[in-house]
């Protein structure tokens, strides 16, 4: 026997079949909630019209107030173009409703959906749009004829997890309106849940619809009821042919195992010319001390940069794990090809001339694809910087002299010049890096490939990464969800403004444009997103170095009001609490500062000169229970520390990285802090009162000091590293209902 929810079901596939088999674009909406209630989505009694006496005839039936509408293969937005009569009573109205639904449509193929009305006081939208990287996104937000003014809505990336949906609804500033409201009762959020769950197995299901539009979906006493509805069709999609149809992505990386750490290097096209790409690549290997094997090969044969060079890679003494190709495009394929003719597992490309220089360039790098395949070489590039292993000392960037201290942070870049400027300011504020590669053109590994090796390196802590480009949003998906768990992913996001919102036939496809889509994604793998690089490098800095916070309760230590101020702001802007301080904190503290201090956080110190003062009152913040994360302002580089021009000019103020950079007192409270995170498990961010540059301090423990140059940087990194450590806590507890996940700080 079938039950009702298969036939329920079953109707609905066969409702998109039909439309399919048509060639329709879309379904009238009798059709859309056809599909809707196959799926469980609660949509209102009704019946189809041909005429007025059908029509009430069915009104009859239903016994109230109804609602007829004009619907038809060509009709979308029927509230715009008046086709929507509401709120009718008795024979006479729906005849009257039904006459002028007529008229206003005569010629045209339509029918009369007689309904009964439905009454809320809230009205929200859920919908489906296929992004053409991510597929399937969800989005759900405040419905009704101004949607897309409010454009108060949560987007989520298919699969859905149930934590997920819960932000979503959690996610729009109107998420009060799903609670106990001015008398309303709090919404039937399973129903809610369930109904995003079935627009995501829809999408799933039959990949014609491309758009679901249900808007609006009204709350009736507690229930959500699809009132209205839009399914947008690509029939070509049913049958695999959709131009716009997702190219399958790939679900495995190479190993970079030779490319993190290579026993031994060859160099093809070296040169003594530190002018060219092979003398400089060459000369940064040797000046970096990379301790294996490096084999220069030049069709001269001779010495380069003092070491024996062969004339081809045939006469190598051995297979090197890696190949850095410094020759020309036109070179470059048989080079590939004889690297695997060699057993030499990884090249690295750096020349230009591929498919960034036109149809040409990348046909030829269609063909270096192909070779590299062919040859079972791992392909880096082409056009690409380089990279930089500190831990195998291995410096393999040209031109430029990259040398960071070995760290935990490594940085992934599309970009060469942005991932060089990254490495350079890691440099110069002393943080240390791990990995640095630049991907190129991505022709056969791309920047996720890297990360998603990295994401099983031990010596990586955390991970920036520049990115232009997805390319393959589950990929994407794929990846993040595997690594954010274990470690922090920055990434560094360029390109969101070329997406846009484009014009779509429906309120979801108007709303959910490519930025948007992308940063959902982000958000549900536990990514966070910053637009700017020295934003990027102090989040990546405070993961690299810093413990995460418990909470998000912040003490904030300040040795003047203002900052204190504008510390306060920052915190109530990124869902951060200051900390209510304890009795017990408050009589530590009256002990250490004048009397008329404030008494509350911000604490300041007052002018309280001497750096023993500020190691106290940082003590007794950081290790009280109320407080998670405690920002530092105005200790270091003031006369608190006895901070001088004669300490300045030694510095060489701004100052580079190091203890040669502190006075002795500055100094010792910095081993404080060093000490203080080591026992309390809690970060704290130091800031200047005078200008110095974000940096760390080398304390020699697992967490370094680290110092950024603004109260509202220090703010936002906690916010971030907090939003963190609720994600990586919240993939091992399940969701609660109602609980709100506060966004990722500010940027994202």
């Amino acid at each position: 026997m079938v039950t009702r929810s298969s036939a329920a079901h079953r109707a609905a596939a066969e409702v998109v079949a039909a439309a399919v088999a048509q060639g329709l674009g879309a379904l009238d909406e009798w059709q859309a909630k056809t599909l809707l209630a196959g799926y469980g989505i609660a949509v209102p009694e009704g019946g189809l019209a041909r005429n007025e006496d059908e029509a009430a005839a069915i009104a009859r039936r239903l016994d109230g107030p109804v609602v007829v509408k004009a619907i038809g293969p060509h009709i979308n937005h029927k509230t715009e173009r008046g086709l929507v009569a509401l709120d009718l009573r008795g024979d006479e109205a729906v005849r009257t409703a039904a006459r002028s639904l007529l008229a206003l449509t005569e010629g045209q193929d339509v029918l009369l959906l007689v309904e009964r009305m439905v009454r809320g006081a809230r009205e929200f939208m859920i919908g489906m749009k296929r992004d053409p990287l991510f597929g399937p996104v969800i989005i759900f937000g405040v419905g009704g004829i101004f949607a897309e003014a409010h454009k108060d809505i949560a987007l989520g990336v298919t699969p859905l997890e149930d934590r997920d949906i819960e932000d979503m609804l959690a996610g729009i500033r109107a998420s009060v309106l799903l609670d106990d409201f001015r008398g309303l009762p709090p919404v039937d959020r399973a129903s809610l849940a369930g109904s995003i769950r079935a627009l995501a197995r829809i999408a799933e299901d039959h990949p014609a619809v491309t758009e679901i539009d249900v808007n609006p979906l009204i709350v009736e006493g507690a229930t959500p009821v699809a009132a209205d509805a839009l399914v947008i069709l690509d029939p070509a999609a049913e049958r695999g042919a959709s131009a716009s149809a997702p190219i399958p992505h790939v679900t495995s990386s190479p190993d970079l195992t030779p490319l993190f750490a290579p026993r031994a290097v060859t160099v093809v096209g070296a040169s003594s010319d530190p002018h060219k790409w092979g003398g400089s690549l060459l000369r940064n290997l040797v000046d970096g001390g990379f301790a294996g094997p490096i084999y220069p090969v030049n069709g001269r044969g001779g010495t380069v940069c003092g070491l024996p060079a062969f004339g081809s890679i045939a006469e190598l003494p051995e297979a090197p794990d890696l190949a850095l190709v410094a020759l020309g495009a036109a070179q470059v394929n048989a080079v590939v090809e004889q690297c695997g003719e060699r057993g030499i597992p990884v090249a690295l490309v750096v020349a230009a001339g591929f498919a960034e220089a036109g149809e040409a360039g990348a046909a030829a790098e269609a063909d270096l694809v192909e070779t590299a395949r062919a040859s079972g070489v791992t392909l880096i590039g082409p056009n690409c910087m380089g990279l930089v292993a500190t831990h195998s000392l291995l410096h393999a960037v040209g031109f430029l002299e990259l040398r960071p201290k070995p760290g935990g942070l490594s940085i992934v870049s599309q970009s060469g010049n942005i991932g060089v400027q990254l490495v350079t300011r890691a440099e110069r504020r002393g943080i240390g890096i791990d990995k640095y590669v630049s991907v190129g053109n991505q022709a056969s590994t791309s920047a996720l490939d890297v990360l998603d090796a990295l994401g099983d390196d031990t010596q990586t802590a955390a991970v920036l990464v520049y990115l232009e480009g997805i390319g393959d949003g589950r990929r994407f998906l794929d990846v993040m969800r595997r690594i954010t768990p274990k470690k922090p992913v920055v990434v560094l996001r360029g390109g969101l403004t070329e997406y846009g919102c484009r014009a779509a036939a429906s309120h979801t496809g108007a709303m959910a444009g490519g930025a948007d889509v992308f940063m959902a994604a982000a958000r549900q793998t536990g990514c966070l997103v910053r637009t700017g690089p020295d934003e990027s490098m102090d989040l990546a800095l405070c993961l690299s170095e810093l413990p995460l916070p418990a909470g998000r309760r912040v003490a904030v230590m300040t040795l003047g009001g203002g900052w204190g101020v504008l510390a306060a702001d920052e915190v109530a802007r990124n869902d951060l609490e200051l900390a209510v301080l304890e009795p017990r904190v408050l009589a530590e503290l009256d002990d250490l500062l004048p009397g008329y201090w404030c008494r509350s956080n911000p604490v300041d110190l007052v002018a309280a000169i001497g750096p023993d003062l500020a190691s106290h009152a940082l003590t007794v913040l950081a290790e009280s229970e109320s407080v998670d994360a405690v920002v530092v302002l105005g200790i270091l580089r003031s006369p608190s520390t006895g901070w001088t021009s004669d300490d300045a000019e030694a510095a060489g103020v701004p100052g580079g990285p190091g203890r040669g950079s502190f006075n002795p007192a500055e100094v010792a409270f910095l081993e404080r802090v060093t000490e203080l995170m080591a026992s309390t498990g809690k970060p704290i961010i130091n800031v200047p009162l005078r200008p110095l540059e974000a940096a760390t301090f080398p304390g020699g423990e697992r967490h370094d000091p680290v110092i950024l140059y603004s109260p509202v940087a220090a703010v936002r990194a906690l916010a971030a590293m907090a939003w963190y450590g609720e994600y990586v806590a919240a993939q091992a507890d399940p969701p609660r209902a109602g609980a709100r996940r506060p966004g990722p700080g500010h940027g994202l």
